[in-house]
């Protein structure tokens, strides 16, 4: 049964552009790979988070792989059955910080993800009781994620999966398959559950292929299918819904936006 999470004001597109937004980074492989076969007559864009999130946004494709929070700020229906999460440990989303944490007052953000960024200053609200200042110029802290964070080997870094999984002891969601509309994501969420199942069957090869997309020297097999996960449940979903409500808490988001409610396949609860 397909779990969808949506935002109660979403707004209803008309046109659908034959296209879609892929993350470029490993992490996203186990969900994109196949879908130019299994989607030839649609453009693909490749690009950080960021930028999938500015494509769907600016209409030039109607379905994308996201931050979570940008899915949520933006009232963007988004697939609960896939994305990329993780419980514990996941060594591609990190801060690397130059000072005492106790001492810590900025932050230089990872202009990739507004997630990874989010999460980092909620972990110092929860462990500090006190936010950070985003600074592009700071030399406190800096957010890395995606294949960047595979070659930070500085002992002065936090990962931020394992540091949400001790505060917590909930997996984590960084990014989601959204679209503009409820009745896109409809055509595509079939698609995308049975890719992404089909995909980490072929596990041999995902691997193989995927470890020519990074030079770094990390182990891909343990990296996708044990710090990983991309199928999600009910602790995810759990996850998805503490981090959203204690950053409505800490202010972090718009007040003005409407919380996630729940879809189980056609039916909202």
């Amino acid at each position: 049964m397909n779990i969808r999470y949506m935002s109660s004001d979403n707004n209803q597109g008309q046109d659908r552009p034959r296209s879609w937004a892929g993350i470029k980074f490993l992490n996203a492989y186990p969900l994109i790979r196949g879908l130019d076969e299994a989607l030839p007559e649609h453009r693909r864009y490749l690009g950080s988070p960021a930028e999938c999130a500015s494509l769907l946004d600016s209409g030039k494709v109607d379905l994308a792989l996201v931050p979570l929070v940008t899915a949520v700020t933006n009232s963007w229906p988004f697939l609960g059955d896939v994305g990329i999460a993780c419980r514990g440990e996941v060594s591609s989303v990190k801060m690397v910080y130059n000072t005492d944490l106790k001492l810590m007052k900025t932050y230089k953000p990872d202009p990739a993800s507004g997630t990874s960024n989010l999460l980092a200053r909620l972990l110092f609200n929860l462990e500090f009781g006190r936010d950070l200042i985003a600074d592009y110029d700071s030399e406190e802290g800096e957010i890395v994620i995606g294949d960047r964070a595979f070659e930070t080997d500085t002992a002065d870094q936090i990962d931020l999966g394992e540091a949400w999984f001790r505060e917590t002891g909930l997996p984590f969601v960084f990014g989601v398959w959204a679209a503009r509309t409820e009745d896109v994501l409809e055509q595509y969420s079939d698609l995308l559950i049975g890719r992404m199942h089909e995909n980490l069957r072929e596990r041999e090869t995902l691997v193989r292929e995927a470890s020519k997309l990074t030079g770094k020297l990390i182990n891909v097999d343990d990296y996708l299918y044990r710090k990983l996960h991309f199928e999600l449940n009910e602790t995810d979903h759990l996850g998805i819904k503490t981090f959203i409500n204690l950053a409505y808490k800490y202010d972090m988001l718009p007040t003005d936006k409407m919380r996630m409610f729940m879809a189980v396949g056609r039916t909202a609860v």
